[in-house]
Parts: structure tokens; C-alpha cells; sequence
């Protein structure tokens, strides 16, 4: 949560641990980024006063999560608000905030996202491949391999979003819950070993794009 009117926040915070929520505060965009680069959360509240400085941080952090992001800001026009929802906003709200409202709001959206969640594949069938990712069970050709719980993890994220590019901030944070330099040297560790399972057994590819991340494709 970042709220530059420390008053605002303050209540806030303390109406929201009332209600039985974990509450980091921040009082700066940067500060919010680098919390937001360090651990998971299941929502992000931002009340900067700087309108640019809110657009930037929310299309900042919508690259690298996909953690709803509410905006809640003293006055916003229609040009705003529409700024803030093309940077990723969630939802913009206007004070005086009504707690109570915004945790219904985070509430449905969270109920939604559960919903979204369980209505995502779990088992895939390609060439000469299957990935039961319940069981972490990979069979390529007539090799089977157990997946440790991180490659499980990966395969399942490239799998979900087949022929796409999968941002590596997006991976590590998912898996690793950081996206340090150590995690991301363990992530290609996990990579290549996947590459190995899969490739030689199969006609499907893992494609390293670098810097970028990576995107799981048939071959013809």
C-alpha cells in the first residue's frame, strides 16, 4: 500500500489489519516498486498525489505481476482514469475512501481470480508429450520424468501460455517469489534442464528469448 497523505494511510492501514489483512505501507513509488519486486501480495493500493508518477508505477508493476492494482486519488477526471486503466489498473477510486468498500471490492476480484484459477488447465497433450502437471509427471516420447516442484511450476506457467512469451520477472516472481540474480540464474538452471526432458522426445521447443523470457512452441 502506498498513500503519500500519511494520515490516509495510517487509517487505512489500520482499518485493514482490523479486518484481519497483512499491511505493508510505503510512502514512495520507488519504495512500492522495490516491495513489489521482493514479495507476493494479493492486492496493491496505490494513493500517490503525482498522476504520472501513479500511471508509471502501475504499468511498472503490471510487467512484472499480475497482482490487482487499486488507484485511489483525491479528484479523477475521465482522462485519468482512462490513463491509469491503459497503464493496468484494476480499479480507480475517488476519496474520501470508504474502506469497507474497497474490501468488498478486493473481496469479489479475489473470488473471481480463485474462480479464473481452478478453471485453468492442469493436464497437456502435445506431440509425442503429455504433462500431467497434478501428478508433476512428464512424458516425452517414451521417456517419463517426476518433476521436482519448481520445474513442475515452470512447465505449468509455459504450458498455460502456449506460443506467448512468458516475461522472466512473471516467472520468478511466480515460482520464486523474487526475481534476484541468484533466481534468475536457477530459473535457466531449470530451463535447460526441461529443455533436455522435453526436446530430444518430442516435437516441442522451449524458446529462450533473452533478457525477455521464454515461450513454449510445436514444431511442425
Amino acid at each position: 500500500m502506498a498513500i503519500s497523505d500519511s494520515n490516509v494511510g495510517v487509517v487505512l492501514g489500520e482499518y485493514l489489519r482490523l479486518k484481519e489483512l497483512d499491511v505493508d505501507s510505503c510512502n514512495t513509488a520507488s519504495e512500492t516498486f522495490n516491495a513489489m519486486t521482493k514479495n507476493r501480495y494479493d492486492f496493491c493500493v496505490l494513493g500517490l498525489d503525482n498522476q504520472e508518477e501513479t500511471v508509471q508505477l502501475t504499468s511498472d508493476i503490471r510487467l512484472m505481476s499480475d497482482t490487482p492494482v487499486f488507484v485511489v486519488q483525491r479528484e479523477m477526471d475521465k482522462d485519468a482514469q482512462i490513463a491509469l486503466y491503459e497503464a493496468g489498473a484494476d480499479d480507480c477510486l475517488v476519496q474520501p475512501l470508504i474502506p469497507d468498500l474497497l474490501i468488498c471490492k478486493m473481496k469479489a476480484m479475489l473470488k473471481r481470480w480463485n474462480d479464473y484459477e481452478k478453471s485453468l488447465p492442469v493436464v497437456f497433450d502435445y506431440p509425442q508429450m503429455h504433462f500431467d502437471s497434478i501428478t508433476q509427471t512428464l512424458q516425452a516420447g517414451k521417456e517419463t520424468f517426476h518433476l521436482s516442484t519448481k520445474e513442475n511450476s515452470v512447465l505449468l506457467l509455459l504450458c498455460r501460455n502456449e506460443n506467448q512469451l512468458v516475461d522472466r520477472t512473471r516467472i520468478l516472481k511466480a515460482v520464486w517469489l523474487s526475481d534476484s540474480y541468484f533466481n534468475s540464474r536457477s530459473l535457466a538452471v531449470y530451463i535447460n534442464r526441461l529443455k533436455k526432458y522435453i526436446e530430444p522426445n518430442s516435437r516441442v521447443r522451449i524458446i529462450s528469448m533473452r533478457t525477455r523470457g521464454y515461450k513454449l512452441l510445436t514444431c511442425e
